[in-house]
């Protein structure tokens, strides 16, 4: 017994310093009448609703001021209506555990502008990835959902490329989107469904490089972790994209196929939800689809049905076929790959996408020199005919890539070298001269404002486009 109070008086200062406090300031216990005491812990027969409130919601805040309570009841109705995304907060914004939490007057007007930041303003919400705080690693630390911290906008990357420009893919894929579907598309907004760590392989980061933002999604929580450490200028969420209209958790294996038995459960919901939540945004103009072997039913809900509003530009789509024995829902019965592929085709067909060609090829045969490709590339002709551009018609990807010792002799290499692929010079001259061109369509196109109106005139970037506007290329 006297071991057991010498364990509980020296665990106690440890307790405090981790743990919530439970004893409340005099000033800030709430009154509670006794006629409202049965309403503290409500029945609830269902999901909560993100129109109405929860029942009992006016007795339990009775001392609460109704922006804090329309901040709190938004929290709950994330939770379970929307995605969670990390938000945007500056360093010095981020609170720290432990002590006695004092509500500040901006804190009470948070409400407000959650709805700002979470995209039901008028505005896009600022650029930069929002990770965990320095005390609430989501791996590492409790707390179910990814904490919010700082905006990782002006810091540099930290990645093993160091910023160097150059091919991310595992077979020069992103080279080959931005010099034959994205040319003349200088700047613009992506949407990546399995980023994985965010640099090797990825199909998004030499675009980022180049001005481009987006949405970066990825389901494994180890690979979410490098991902978050990348310090990518995009939106981080951990989850995926749902199959179908509604809100859902989806089940993935630890090979990151989709698999309803799974005991990892992550939500998933459809991409117009994310495109509402981050501003209204109603164009994604370049579209990385690698979702574990579900990507058909994903492109089917998007393009068909409740994405259907929605704008694509170039989809670029990684795909597999499902073995047997992943559930009973259709997004996981067994298909083959060829089943798939031909399915993707068709969808693309009926949404009015015309294929521009295949990338990552590779052989498929060790006996013939026979390939095959890991992903297609589709462009969408409407995309660019409103603009005003040239709707792109060839693709000429990289050389096959070889999967076993045995594929070696005559045949292969007379198959490598009828290969029509960009030689490393014309890749460098393509990406120097986008580089260019997305600077130019970032730059400021007003006089920088001086003190000495007499005096001033536009030091800023020359805008090329007004003497010599760039060419399309055909």
């Amino acid at each position: 017994m006297a071991t057991a109070l010498c364990l509980l008086a020296l665990c106690a200062p440890l307790t405090q310093g981790i743990g919530f406090k439970t004893e409340l300031k005099p000033e800030l216990k709430p009154e509670l009448k006794p006629e409202l005491k049965p309403e503290l812990q409500p029945e609830r027969t269902g999901p909560q609703s993100a129109s109405a409130p929860f029942r009992g919601a006016v007795q339990k805040t009775r001392t609460m001021t109704d922006q804090a309570m329309q901040f709190f009841q938004s929290i709950a109705n994330a939770s379970s209506k929307r995605p969670l995304l990390l938000m945007n907060l500056k360093s010095s914004e981020v609170a720290s555990l432990g002590g006695d939490f004092m509500p500040s007057e901006e804190f009470l007007k948070s409400g407000e502008e959650q709805k700002q930041f979470q995209g039901q303003g008028n505005r896009l919400p600022d650029y930069g990835i929002h990770s965990p705080g320095k005390q609430n690693w989501a791996v590492h630390e409790n707390g179910p959902m990814p904490g919010l911290a700082f905006s990782t906008a002006g810091l540099e990357y930290s990645t093993e490329a160091a910023g160097n420009i150059q091919s991310f893919s595992k077979n020069r894929e992103d080279v080959n989107v931005i010099c034959n579907a994205l040319f003349n598309v200088s700047t613009g907004y992506y949407l990546d469904t399995q980023a994985g760590d965010g640099e090797r392989p990825s199909n998004t980061l030499l675009l980022e490089y180049m001005t481009w933002r987006g949405l970066l999604m990825e389901a494994n929580i180890y690979k979410y972790a490098d991902l978050w450490s990348k310090m990518r200028k995009a939106w981080l969420f951990l989850g995926s994209i749902s199959p179908h209209e509604n809100f859902t958790k989806v089940g993935w294996s630890v090979d990151e196929v989709i698999d309803e038995s799974s005991g990892r459960q992550l939500h998933a919901y459809p991409v117009g939800t994310f495109l509402n939540e981050m501003g209204g945004l109603t164009t994604v103009d370049f579209w990385n689809v690698n979702s574990g072997c579900f990507e058909a039913e994903i492109l089917k809900e998007t393009l068909l049905h409740s994405g259907s509003y929605l704008e694509f530009g170039v989809v670029l789509v990684t795909f597999c076929g499902r073995e047997a024995g992943h559930g009973d829902s259709l997004w996981v019965q067994a298909r083959s790959r060829s089943d798939t592929e031909t399915l993707i085709f068709e969808i693309f067909n009926t949404a009015g996408f015309e294929y521009l060609g295949g990338l990552g090829a590779y052989f498929n045969s060790d006996t013939i020199a026979s390939f095959a490709f890991d992903s297609h590339l589709f462009v969408n002709p409407a995309y660019f005919t409103s603009r005003g551009l040239y709707v792109p018609t060839t693709l000429k990807p990289a050389a096959p890539r070889k999967t076993s010792t045995l594929q070696e002799g005559p045949l292969w290499d007379a198959e490598l070298a009828s290969w029509d692929s960009m030689t490393h010079d014309e890749e460098v001259n393509c990406i120097s001269e986008y580089i260019q061109r997305a600077k130019a369509a970032v730059a400021p196109q007003e006089m920088v404002p001086v003190a000495d109106r007499a005096s001033s005139r536009w030091t800023g970037p020359k805008d090329a486009s007004i003497d010599n506007p760039p060419q399309l290329r055909a």
